[in-house]
């Protein structure tokens, strides 16, 4: 009997022990968070302005989601300060914690990649990764060649905000001032080592595993169960992204050039203007991602009025143009942070309203087009609206008799055509005047 109770008390300790720790990390405190949700967010290239927003609405999605928080994938050899800066105030903010991961094996975090890794609330590394090389450089807008910046009064400047931002997450502020004067790089056994990261980890499973019970900064973490969810750009950053790329804006420019040249050498304006309004996107890429689209779409709706005006003459080139670019205008407006699903009951009456809007614009300017197609019946060339061919030398599609109107071809378009003199079909003509809207032709001697 008394073996049986002590075989009792034993197992109720041993319960007591395997139970506590659970009910201590779904007790609320002040000292504790649990985390269930795992929303991650792959920062690779370059950081620009393009990935600060980027990051906005993956923390915004994460501050919305309860017991959450942030995992940032690093693989980036640095990029813009100003962007960098920006990313740190938010993640020094937020509301959630923000886990920083090297990760996957073999990737980096240079630079100010760095600098956004050390500001994270947990910091970490995957086998193999590399951190560090922050000394700033400015890129010679001329020549493209990067060079190093070695004024103290900047060096001074941004190493003190490194030390900072190291000293805020209680990390090691030496290597936050060497890797900016000296350009020091760290392995992550060596990060671990000098307290810049919390923990080395082959892969996310294993870093939550690591997290899980873990006290930082004096907060226990505790990973419950967590659901991983990978954070999707919405399309109008991946468009916009696409246009950021070198590669892309050098061809917009190139074939924008060539249809300007070609389009000024046979008097086809409209091509012209295609070829100008492609070598313009380019410039306009440094615009923030919602100017950018408005001012697309607002180009592309006056091509599409500009066509239709002119009665569809221009072979369907600015139509097609502006129709692009009014599709591009609206995807890069469309916003690109969602809310959990729970949320969207309570905005259901201005989804209606922008629904109903959008159905409106569309349909009402779907309506116009349609009404000035089947109004058009016969128009004049774009061209002849823009310039006349006088002292052209055309071809004649017709036998006209003189003082009789029929048509000639000039430069690849029909124009109507009254002879001076008699002309016969397939013969040059040489284009003398204008009357009422119509050429005055006499053959060519």
């Amino acid at each position: 009997m008394k073996m049986k109770r002590e075989v009792s008390i034993l197992v109720i300790f041993i319960a007591a022990l395997l139970v506590a720790p659970v009910i201590h990390a779904l007790t609320p405190g002040s000292n504790t968070y649990v985390i269930h949700e795992v929303y991650v967010f792959n920062l690779n290239g370059e950081i620009t302005d393009l990935t600060y927003e980027e990051l906005q609405n993956a923390l915004q999605l994460a501050e919305s989601t309860p017991n959450s928080t942030l995992l940032i994938l690093f693989e980036t050899p640095g990029g813009e300060l100003d962007a960098a800066l920006s990313i740190v105030s938010s993640i020094e903010n937020a509301s959630v914690p923000v886990i920083g991961f090297v990760y996957p094996v073999g990737s980096y975090a240079w630079s100010a990649g760095t600098l956004v890794l050390i500001s994270t609330t947990i910091a970490a590394m995957a086998p193999s990764t590399v951190i560090g090389s922050c000394q700033p450089v400015e890129i010679n807008p001329i020549t493209g060649q990067e060079e190093f910046i070695n004024e103290s009064k900047i060096l001074n400047a941004i190493s003190q905000y490194f030390i900072e931002v190291a000293e805020f997450r209680d990390r090691n502020a030496t290597f936050a001032h060497d890797c900016v004067f000296y350009n020091t790089n760290l392995s992550p056994e060596d990060a671990l080592k000098y307290g810049v990261i919390n923990f080395v980890a082959s892969n996310i499973n294993s870093l939550l595993n690591e997290i899980n019970g873990s006290a930082i900064n004096g907060v226990t973490y505790y990973v419950i169960d967590p659901e991983i969810t990978y954070y999707q750009p919405g399309i109008g950053y991946q468009v916009y992204e696409a246009l950021l790329n070198s590669t892309i804006q050098d061809l917009l420019s190139g074939l924008g050039l060539l249809l300007a040249i070609v389009g000024f050498a046979v008097r086809h304006y409209y091509l012209a203007g295609v070829g100008i309004i492609l070598m313009l996107i380019p410039l306009m890429t440094g615009l923030p991602i919602n100017w950018l689209g408005l001012t697309l779409l607002i180009i592309g709706l006056a091509a599409i009025a500009i066509d239709v005006h002119a009665g569809f003459t221009t072979h369907m080139a600015l139509f097609i143009t502006g129709l692009v670019l009014t599709v591009l205008g609206i995807v890069l407006l469309q916003p690109t942070y969602s809310s959990p699903s729970w949320l969207i009951a309570t905005n259901q009456v201005e989804a209606r309203i922008v629904l109903y809007t959008l159905v409106a614009f569309v349909g009402g300017f779907g309506g116009f087009i349609a009404a000035k197609v089947i109004g058009i019946i016969r128009t004049k060339p774009l061209s002849e609206k823009l310039y006349w061919p006088i002292n052209d030398v055309g071809v004649a599609v017709d036998d006209i008799n003189k003082d009789e109107v029929g048509y000639v071809k000039v430069r690849g378009e029909y124009w109507r055509a009254m002879a001076l003199e008699s002309v016969r079909r397939d013969s040059k003509v040489l284009i003398v005047g204008i009357k009422d809207d119509t050429l005055l032709v006499k053959p060519l001697s």
